[in-house]
């Protein structure tokens, strides 16, 4: 059985081991951004564990009060439970938890060349609002996405 937990200042190792496994390097985060994300930000993560405590997933948000947003920082789930609705669940409870708090919207960018994550965050509500050339690198653009949380909010700036 998989649970999903707020990641805690001692699971920055399991963490760290994901990233790599998922991303890589001239995009993967490493161990000082995620000390600052787990211990110094303005936001939260999610971990996805299963009864062993195994780490097989995470969704990294951070709350920009002056763009009244929230800002997807990174998502990653182990190639073991993909295609199994986790992503989702991680963005439905961020989606749902951002409106409760009455935030405006969120925002994340991802990789053209990334159609599942692309489907993904469109099935959600996520609308393209700026393209990113070279965001990761040369010749690996990337689209920024927005989800307004409340009405009205389609044309909400960065």
């Amino acid at each position: 059985m998989l649970t999903v937990r707020t990641a805690r200042a001692d699971d920055v190792g399991a963490i760290v081991r994901l990233e790599r496994y998922c991303f890589p390097p001239e995009v993967a985060f490493g161990r000082s951004r995620w000390h600052y994300l787990l211990n110094q930000a303005k936001g939260r993560t999610l971990l996805l564990q299963d009864d062993k405590e195994q780490l097989l997933g995470y969704l990294s948000v951070l709350e920009h009060r002056g763009w009244d947003r929230l800002v997807i920082q990174t998502l990653a789930i182990r190639w073991t439970v993909r295609r199994q609705g986790w992503a989702r669940r991680l963005l439905e409870q961020v989606i749902s938890e951002g409106r409760a708090a009455g935030w405006g919207a969120i925002r994340l960018e991802v990789a053209d060349a990334n159609a599942e994550a692309l489907a993904l965050y469109q099935g959600l509500g996520f609308r393209a609002q700026l393209r990113l050339p070279d965001y990761y690198g040369p010749g690996q653009h990337a689209h920024r996405l927005v989800l307004p949380l409340v009405a009205g909010d389609e044309g909400a700036g960065s």
